[in-house]
């Protein structure tokens, strides 16, 4: 039997990453738009947005394998005494 304990742990884990995806997002998208209104030309426009989709694409990125990673190490330890009984589950 897998120990609930171990799984609850994870998934409080995953959720926080989630969370502070989240937060940290939402704290670069209102620093972006903080940016954009103190703009006077169009050229800086467009170097703001661009740094700004640079940036959020590689966080993006980095945050998915990070949290990714986490899932698969979770249904990892659901599922191993599952491939106990049965080595074909095991590969």
């Amino acid at each position: 039997m897998t120990d609930m304990t171990v799984i609850h742990d994870k998934m409080k884990s995953i959720a926080a990453a989630h969370a502070a995806y989240a937060e940290s997002s939402f704290e670069a998208n209102k620093a972006y738009l903080a940016k954009l209104a103190a703009i006077k030309t169009p050229d800086q426009a467009m170097q703001i947005t661009t740094d700004h989709m640079k940036l959020a694409y590689e966080t993006f990125v980095a945050e998915s394998t990070k949290i990714g990673d986490m899932y698969k190490d979770l249904f990892k330890s659901a599922y191993e005494p599952m491939t106990v009984g049965t080595p074909q589950l095991a590969a």
